[in-house]
């Protein structure tokens, strides 16, 4: 019998012989069925790093990789953090126990031979819950994008500024720059504020914190050009999505009025649907479909969209069940959200592409709801479909909601589909046909400008190729999609996550 290829398997020989001895050895017979066990063709193979190296790390082995954050311009992007430290600035650091000593302090001294003071405070959490079934539907549960309310009074963007206000108030002269938070919008601030997202060590060693910036803004840059000067977009995926929308030369003037301050919206997360809007232009039609969202992995579950809208849920388990429940409270109570098309608050107003070819998939992303981390991976999709607005930068929006959205469940929510091998083409105003993603890879990634600034840095090839590709079975790997993963996907998983904990070292102790 040939048994599916596992993806544990891929880099190293002490996986390898503890993956083929152990774990499929006990699993073989539940990932099989007596179905067909095909797979596409052209697909890449699963992919994982060396979990073990970047867990067994010291705050040395980390220094050069805190160093290029301290380096790194300071823009706002909340996927592609930097901190732009300069002489004699004061900066403030708000993490949580949970977050990783080494990473903390790797930072905290590449900022310190940068030339500026740090005060660093670490507010209380406690040791997430485990799940032991699929929980999507966590997801309608969430404060905001970044993940559930904070443990502490100090945590979290109130927080913060009661900590920056506390420091005038005795005599000090505020913080240059704040490094907080790790998900959603940055907050409006006179002053710098940027994330922290490593809570973990391996977070901080495969992710886009270790990646060249430079490389980083080549291909961001040449991305948003080509969404810019775009006039259809079409996606295909092989978990059953199929959509294709317009993109309207005044979408890029919309998006700057949105988003005041940014060159490009937003780096590491480019969105060739505008961000948080949903123009009746667009008129995308189509499905979008998959298994996982932020919060966590759900049955197979198909959207149905016709002029921007969610017009049918199929599937889903409980998640599908609980998002349909807030669509037909919307329509019910008949709330018109301001800036989007009707009644309603299923609009599509998210394709965030992920540019960071570094980042993996959290180790804990089953068991602690933790998928949020791995959209940020180049090609990863997270389509957002709800009713979002940029509320900093717009105080009466924000206002309404306040009045109104309370009015409907969970005030209409934003929720997510992640796809992870999509296909995307993009059709400018002279016809031309440009693939920015290819079965999961982005093709910028590919430009002769962009592997010409990575050869600065190294070997072209092993910067720029993906450390992490989930596996399918029936896609990527021999399988039945449907039978094998997508009725049940964290059974399928669970047992893989549960190998790579325990074959790397993982510590339960460590992580939000």
């Amino acid at each position: 019998m040939r048994y599916p290829y596992h993806p544990l398997v891929w880099h190293s020989v002490w996986l390898r012989r503890s993956i083929y001895l152990g774990l499929l050895a006990t699993f073989a017979a539940s990932l099989l069925t007596p179905v067909s066990h095909a797979q596409l063709a052209g697909y890449p193979a699963p992919r994982d790093p060396d979990y073990k190296k970047a867990l067994t790390a010291t705050v040395e082995d980390l220094m050069p990789i805190a160093r290029l954050m301290a380096k790194k311009p300071s823009r706002r992007m909340a996927l592609s953090p930097g901190y732009g430290i300069k002489p004699g600035e004061n900066v403030l650091i708000v993490v949580s126990t949970r977050f990783d000593a080494r990473v903390l302090e790797a930072i905290r001294r590449a900022i310190v031979e940068a030339g500026a003071k740090v005060d660093i405070v670490r507010t209380h959490a406690v040791e997430p819950k485990a799940q032991s079934a699929n929980a999507g539907q966590e997801e309608l549960q969430f404060q905001g994008e970044g993940g559930a309310a904070p443990q502490s009074r100090l945590s979290g963007a109130r927080g913060t500024r009661a900590l920056f206000e506390a420091n005038i108030s005795v005599g000090g002269s505020g913080y240059d720059l704040v490094i907080e938070g790790a998900g959603g919008p940055n907050p409006k601030a006179d002053y710098r504020w940027e994330y922290i997202p490593w809570d973990t060590i391996d977070k901080f060693m495969y992710s886009m914190a270790a990646f060249p910036y430079e490389v980083q803004e080549s291909m961001d840059k040449q991305m948003w050009k080509t969404i810019t000067t775009a006039r259809k977009i079409h996606a295909t995926d092989p978990e059953g999505t199929d959509i294709t929308w317009s993109w309207d030369p005044k979408f890029e003037g919309m998006l700057r009025e949105n988003w005041p301050g940014y060159e490009i919206l937003k780096q590491g997360h480019i969105s060739p649907m505008p961000l948080f809007m949903s123009p009746e232009e667009a008129n995308a039609n189509g499905k979008i479909a998959g298994t996982i969202n932020h919060a966590g992995t759900f049955p197979h579950m198909t959207l149905t969209i016709q002029k921007n809208e969610i017009t049918k849920i199929e599937g889903g388990g409980e998640f599908g069940k609980r998002w349909d429940e807030v669509l037909q409270d919307c329509k019910k109570v008949g709330i018109k959200y301001p800036g989007f098309p009707a009644v309603g608050c299923g609009w599509f107003e998210e394709a965030a592409i992920g540019t960071d070819p570094w980042r993996t998939r959290d180790l804990p992303a089953e068991i602690r709801n933790r998928y949020v981390w791995e959209r940020g991976r180049s090609g990863v999709i997270h389509w957002g479909l709800g009713v979002s607005q940029n509320f900093e930068y717009h105080p009466a929006i924000q206002e309404w909601y306040r009045q109104n959205a309370s009015k409907v469940k969970r005030g209409g929510g934003h929720n997510h589909i992640h796809t992870y091998l999509t296909t995307m083409d993009i059709t400018d105003a002279a016809g031309k046909v440009t693939r920015v993603i290819d079965k999961g890879h982005l093709t910028f990634l590919d430009d002769p400008e962009v592997r010409r600034i990575a050869a600065k840095f190294g070997n072209p090839d092993e910067l720029l190729t993906e450390r992490w590709i989930p596996p399918y079975p029936g896609i990527n790997l021999p399988g039945n999609y449907m039978n094998d993963y997508a009725r049940d996907p964290y059974a399928f998983i669970h047992p893989l996550q549960e190998a790579k904990r325990k074959l790397s070292g993982w510590n339960p102790e460590e992580g939000n």
